[in-house]
């Protein structure tokens, strides 16, 4: 289709002359772009949401001596900050970490559904209180933003479909241009053999 073509070589010259590709690149890249923020902002939530279940639920039990419900609720907070966290560091710069373990959050419809089974969990995670007491409104509030971003990075994937990961994912494309620019730098955990050694030794 026509994202394809304006992603080829070819294209990308012609857009530089002023063609329509360019600004189609353009407009990919701030959709692509505000899909980040929205979705640092909702990997944040969750994190949020992950400590405010350890002070307000797992010491709570603590501190009524429910060993077996403080389990469960360090447990879920651990569940909610270590989500939140990867999906953070997969918004904002891939960590290997993170790629290793969870490669589908690389792609902008991984992280939506991530986003929608944390926020459908979120968002229900006081249902059986109906007081309706504050820790349940934050959850709703946070859980229907996350839904939200949800949604809106599953329009962006489709929107975004065929592009190269330079042009759909920001924080890919950081990554790249990083390694770009330093290409004659050895491997962490060293300086790595003199290019000479290799046809000396053999």
């Amino acid at each position: 289709g026509r994202q394809a073509a304006c992603s080829s070589p070819r294209s990308t010259a012609h857009s530089l002359r002023g063609g329509s590709c360019r600004r189609q690149v353009q407009g990919n890249a701030f959709v692509s772009g505000s899909a980040a923020a929205l979705g640092g902002l909702a990997s944040s939530l969750i994190v949020v949401e992950g400590v405010i279940c350890l002070f307000a639920d797992h010491l709570r039990m603590v501190a009524h001596g429910e060993f077996l419900a403080a389990a469960h609720y360090l447990a879920e907070s651990a569940l909610l900050i270590v989500a939140g966290s990867a999906g953070v560091f997969a918004e904002i710069r891939p960590h290997p970490v993170v790629s290793e373990n969870a490669p589908y959050l690389n792609k902008l419809s991984g992280r939506a559904a991530l986003y929608f089974v944390m926020g459908l969990y979120i968002v229900s995670r006081k249902a059986e209180d109906a007081g309706g007491d504050v820790a349940s409104w934050m959850d709703r509030l946070f859980g229907f933003y996350i839904l939200g971003v949800a949604a809106t990075g599953a329009l962006f994937a489709f929107r975004l479909r065929g592009l190269p990961p330079a042009l759909s994912e920001p924080a890919l494309a950081r990554e790249m241009h990083s390694t770009a620019q330093h290409p004659g730098l050895p491997p962490q955990g060293g300086a790595g053999p003199h290019p000479m050694s290799g046809g000396m030794m053999a």
